[in-house]
């Protein structure tokens, strides 16, 4: 019995990955380093995952070792077609589990000839599980009891420790930033979540998503990854840094900056200052118009490859994704999306915002479903004056004035609030703040 390989079959998907950016994105999600047993080919698949989808000649640039710059070469040139690459990368997959059972047979016959039958067996049995089961497929309360409740004392004496990434914090100084309310709602945004944001068009879903983006990883250390199919990048980032400018985001864009000329001044300081802030920030972001469901699984994975820290995703917007060479219709080809994205938030541990259009008469467009795969829904509109009763009784008149927009929880698994979250939009400076 020897080891199960596939060195061929591992080229024949490394020389796919460096000549087809599709098949690229479409091996991502499938592989991992363990896949390859050739060193050299773990090496090259290691360094495709961290630069991205390059030619070899790219991947030539920064080599340094003779070995390595002859290894590219061999592979790029054993490229064939994408019927080999889908067939090879079945064959790279079940070797990889023979693989493992091989490990596992070898580990049994070196204690054959002392153990019993149920002993083998046994073994035989948890060494596969030690692969198949690394996740929490089968939870042993024997093996896990005792760790939960560690886990509940120390988080007793911490409840912050329980809380998933938080939509609102409290500076040294006092000053309060985010959205407290949909922290009450949902403790935080946890690795998993599959968190829907909805809006009509042109009412501030992307604002919504730009703000969380810009709680969590400016005013926060959370590293995020934006994929946008319809901004570009610098109108983005206008929008991004007009709030932390306390500059109108056209001002930036435009590169038009209003007032006189000590007002200027102190606005291009500021503007200045917020850059240097969005240096050292931990957001990624992109601009991709076509945004297949499999780029969009490839990309995650490598950022989180590259980056070797994914805390958050935000994808904008759902109705710009699609499923390549599917005959399924519009809903059930959204409804497939959203369960994708819901388990690649699991797989990843990291939650997922979810960008979603709604329709005139307010649902999203195959919303029912769609809704069954997320951990909450959120609608974000203008108030209307069904709120003015409940705005002026809940709030101080002077708060109650700053309000124009607000949160509905359309769905939250985590609370039973009914009452929509008040807010303040500042859609020239891109800002939204709750109102107490």
């Amino acid at each position: 019995m020897q080891l199960p390989q596939a060195k061929g079959h591992e080229m024949t998907v490394l020389a796919a990955m460096m000549n087809n950016e599709k098949l690229y994105h479409e091996a991502m999600p499938n592989l991992t380093t363990d896949y390859f047993s050739d060193g050299g080919l773990k090496y090259l698949f290691d360094k495709l995952t961290k630069t991205g989808s390059v030619t070899a000649i790219s991947l030539k640039k920064d080599e340094t070792q003779d070995s390595y710059l002859n290894l590219i070469d061999v592979v790029d040139g054993s490229y064939t077609n994408v019927d080999d690459f889908k067939y090879s990368l079945e064959i790279v997959k079940d070797t990889y589990n023979k693989r493992k059972l091989f490990y596992a047979l070898r580990k049994a016959n070196e204690t054959f000839d002392n153990a019993t039958h149920s002993e083998l067996v046994e073994l035989i049995e948890r060494e596969l599980q030690s692969f198949e089961y690394e996740d929490e497929s089968i939870i042993d309360p024997s093996e896990r009891a005792a760790v939960a409740y560690g886990e509940f004392l120390e988080e007793l004496h911490n409840p912050d420790l329980a809380k998933g990434m938080p939509f609102s914090i409290t500076t040294d100084s006092g000053k309060s930033f985010g959205l407290p309310s949909l922290d009450a709602a949902l403790n935080g945004a946890y690795g998993g979540d599959l968190i829907m944001i909805a809006a009509k068009t042109g009412v501030g879903k992307t604002g919504f998503a730009l703000n969380l983006a810009r709680h969590f990883s400016f005013r926060q250390d959370y590293r995020g990854y934006y994929m946008n199919t319809e901004m570009r990048v610098k109108e983005m980032e206008a929008r991004l840094l007009a709030q932390l400018a306390n500059v109108n985001a056209n001002e930036i864009m435009y590169r038009k900056i209003e007032g006189t000329q000590q007002e200027r001044e102190a606005k291009i300081d500021r503007i200045t200052a917020a850059y240097d802030w969005y240096n050292k920030s931990n957001l990624l972001l992109s601009r991709i118009p076509n945004l297949p469901l499999h780029k969009a699984k490839g990309l995650a994975k490598q950022v989180k490859s590259r980056y070797e820290k994914l805390d958050y995703i935000i994808v904008d917007y759902v109705g710009r994704m699609e499923i390549e060479n599917s005959n399924m219709s519009t809903w059930d080809e959204l409804y497939e999306i959203t369960m994708q994205l819901k388990e690649l938030a699991m797989t990843l541990d990291v939650p997922i915002f979810l960008l979603a259009q709604r329709n005139h008469e307010g649902n999203v467009e195959g919303a029912k479903k769609m809704m069954n795969e997320c951990d909450a829904v959120l609608y974000f509109e203008p108030i209307t004056e069904n709120d003015e009763e409940y705005i002026n009784q809940y709030h101080n008149p002077s708060q109650a004035e700053l309000i124009n927009y607000k949160i509905i929880k359309q769905k939250v698994r985590r609370d039973d609030n009914p009452h929509p979250i008040y807010v303040l939009y500042d859609r020239p400076k891109n800002f939204i703040t709750e109102v107490s």
